[in-house]
């Protein structure tokens, strides 16, 4: 597991999309509740160069879990490109 001290949250599990441009990182935050914080791959591109590129939120309304494994049955139920990815750990 990953903690990130700047908000004290750490990181349980990610989830990654087949494609690898999209992906939900499982948080448990420092009141013990678990949430979804959901990326997707980003490229901006002037003139036929990327000039930025990165992860980037999906934001939305995604709930409160009392655990990891509620928090990740519910992204695989949210997120359509979830349904036949493979699971990894932080």
């Amino acid at each position: 597991m990953r903690t990130d001290l700047t908000n004290a949250e750490e990181t349980v599990k990610v989830l990654e999309a087949n494609d690898g441009l999209k992906r939900v990182w499982i948080v448990q935050r420092s009141d013990a509740v678990y949430v979804l914080r959901p990326e997707e791959w980003y490229q901006d591109v002037f003139e036929g160069e990327i000039v930025a590129e990165g992860w980037k939120p999906i934001y939305g309304n995604f709930g409160l879990f009392g655990s990891a494994d509620l928090a990740e049955s519910e992204a695989i139920t949210s997120f359509e490109w979830l349904a036949h990815s493979p699971r990894k750990n932080a």
